[in-house]
C-alpha cells in the first residue's frame, strides 16, 4: 500500500482522538497516539483476525472502555488503523466516517452499513 500524506489527514475528522497505523509486519507505520508500542500489537493482530475471519462481512472491531474512548480497529489493505474514538462521540457515527474517508482515499468499498 503506498502510504500518503492524505492519509494523516484521518486524525482530523470529527471524532478521532488518536490514530495508530501498522504495516502488514506489524510495524508502526504512522500514528498520533500515546505509548504507541503499547498499542501497536494490539491494532497489528486485532486487524489480521479481522482478515481471517472475513473481511466480506466483518470489516471493523470495537473495544468498549470504560473511559468512553473506545479502540476501533479496521484492516486497510495488508495494513491495520487502530482509532481511539474522543469521549462524546458516537462510535458508528465515527466508523461511518472513517469507513467513508478510506473509500475516498483508497476508491474502493471498504464496507457499507445495511441500516445506512
Amino acid at each position: 500500500m503506498f502510504f500518503s500524506e492524505k492519509f494523516l489527514q484521518i486524525a482530523g475528522i470529527e471524532g478521532v482522538d488518536q490514530y495508530i497505523f501498522t504495516d502488514p509486519e506489524g510495524k508502526i507505520a504512522a500514528h498520533d497516539i500515546k505509548d504507541p508500542q503499547k498499542v501497536s500489537a494490539l491494532v497489528f493482530s486485532c486487524g489480521q483476525n479481522i482478515r481471517t475471519i472475513g473481511n466480506k462481512t466483518f470489516r471493523y472491531a470495537v473495544f468498549s472502555r470504560e473511559n468512553k474512548k473506545d479502540i476501533i480497529i479496521f484492516p486497510v489493505g495488508n495494513y491495520s488503523l487502530g482509532v481511539v474514538k474522543q469521549k462524546d462521540t458516537q462510535t458508528l457515527v465515527l466508523v461511518d466516517n472513517i469507513l467513508n474517508f478510506l473509500h475516498e482515499l483508497l476508491g474502493t468499498v471498504i464496507y457499507k452499513r445495511e441500516d445506512s
